[in-house]
């Protein structure tokens, strides 16, 4: 099979082919460093990087490029939400941006979300920026009003193609008023004159100001991507107006079509039925939900639930992520006691490829992750079960195989974790015996009782004692 994936453009799912064999070039739009990211954020970069990490794991080379919005992103009032947020704290809005975009950076790496190629920021291409813009008049697709720039939406006819609207339909409605610099309502910032007062703002040849923020993407896009590449993913709320302003902003830039082949877009994920975001106020912090969830289940959660589909925060459905972690870990465990007991006498793990190609099916079909999910569980459990009978070279390989599956979702706990844990509990057992040898089985069993309630379940056998999580 090839990759079938849900292409926004076309509103359809087509099959993956890139514009350069072997090769994918992909744009995700990043964060505007204004805050600590949340859970919403989470489920987009989450469902990117699992289809990074599948592509690779496909064949391809991808350079992936996320950029970071540190100016021009304004509020439905009209601010900027870096400046706003600095002028809350005190601080000059560089210094909130240099923070959040660290913040954001850690919040990633704990979810073990890997980091793009590159990730370029909107105030290192101010130069990029008035290039562009300055192309876009010349070739009259934009117009200077008052020392601002405005992209004239009604000479590009494509307008609309993304979102599959019609052109009449596409007013801005409550979340821009109007504005009298405009020809149109629909029309949109390219640059903005600044208020003296405003901090963030750069000598253009139209006014002292700064970009609008659907510019910064395609700047930053056209230079390491070029005039077309083959992804642009981010959450289903880009789609209008800043996805659709994209592609009018690069095709009346380039003349070439179409600027994105596949546009990926990830659903909502919702608290009670509502849209997460920091403007409602119920978002939920990624650190805050660290505190208490492994990332690993995290990671299971978000990608238990197909990635255009809406998701509602569930607390219980977390817990439940955290137990198939448990399960996950023992499996592991069970599999890594048949190799250290040097496996049994069955060359047999055809099981194992079949589970495999079954896997790789899952997510070729528009990357259904759920399904992948439960095969990749199903194909771990059934070799933990097998393992003491599958001879130390066939079960290592099938290990391996494993490993490569589990890599692509990131919710195997690190190796370093399970190792400590078993240097540690391996102490207690060793404690917990010598005990038992001595007569003191109180002492023995108040040590087995305290395990039991921090997770560690021991059971004694004829090879000695095993152990394994039962909780989180």
């Amino acid at each position: 099979m090839t990759l079938r994936i849900y292409n926004t453009l076309s509103n359809s799912i087509e099959e993956f082919h890139p514009i350069q064999e072997g090769k994918v070039k992909m744009f995700v739009c990043g964060p505007t460093v204004y805050d600590d990211p949340h859970l919403g954020h989470a489920r987009t970069y989450s469902f990117f990087d699992v289809l990074v990490r599948f592509l690779k794991f496909s064949g391809y080379e991808v350079f992936y490029v996320m950029n970071v919005t540190d100016v021009g992103h304004l509020t439905e009032e009209g601010e900027d939400k870096i400046i706003k947020r600095a002028g809350s704290l005190g601080k000059h809005p560089m210094e909130i941006a240099d923070y959040y975009l660290w913040r954001f950076l850690e919040a990633m790496d704990k979810l073990r979300i890997a980091r793009p190629s590159m990730m370029p920021r909107a105030t290192g291409h101010i130069p990029e920026i008035i290039e562009q813009v300055s192309t876009l008049i010349n070739k009259g697709y934009a117009y200077i009003s008052n020392g601002s720039v405005y992209f004239d939406v009604s000479k590009f006819k494509d307008y609309g193609k993304l979102s599959h609207k019609k052109i009449e339909e596409l007013l801005p409605g409550a979340r821009v008023e109007i504005n009298p610099e405009k020809k149109d309502p629909r029309d949109f910032a390219l640059w903005i004159k600044a208020e003296k007062s405003h901090i963030m703002k750069w000598n253009s040849p139209w006014s002292v100001g700064y970009p609008g923020w659907h510019i910064e993407d395609t700047a930053i896009a056209l230079k390491y991507l070029g005039s077309q590449y083959d992804i642009h993913g981010g959450g289903i709320d880009l789609v209008f107006p800043h996805h659709e302003a994209e592609i009018a902003q690069a095709e009346a830039t380039t003349g070439i079509k179409p600027y994105v082949k596949y546009w990926i877009h990830t659903g909502f994920l919702t608290i009670r039925g509502e849209k997460m975001a920091k403007s409602l106020g119920n978002f939920i912090v990624i650190f805050d939900l660290l505190e208490k969830y492994r990332a690993e289940a995290i990671r299971l959660y978000l990608s238990s639930t197909h990635f255009r589909k809406p998701l509602d925060f569930d607390e219980k459905e977390l817990d439940r992520a955290e137990n198939r972690i448990n399960d996950l870990v023992n499996n592991i465990l069970a599999i890594d006691d048949a190799i250290k007991d040097g496996g049994g006498n069955s060359s047999d793990i055809s099981f194992v490829y079949d589970l495999k190609n079954k896997f790789v099916d899952a997510m070729e079909d528009n990357m259904n992750t759920p399904l992948a999910l439960q095969v990749f569980f199903k194909l771990l459990e059934n070799l933990a079960s097998k393992s003491s009978g599958i001879t130390l070279n066939k079960l290592i390989e099938a290990k391996q195989e494993t490993t490569k599956l589990s890599d692509i979702f990131q919710i195997v706990p690190k190796e370093s974790t399970i190792v400590l844990s078993e240097e540690i509990l391996s102490i207690l057992i060793e404690i917990r015996n010598k005990l038992r040898a001595m007569g003191n089985y109180q002492l023995a069993d108040e040590i087995r009782e305290k395990l039991k309630n921090v997770g560690i379940a021991l059971e004694d056998t004829k090879s000695g004692t095993k152990w394994k999580i039962v909780r989180g």
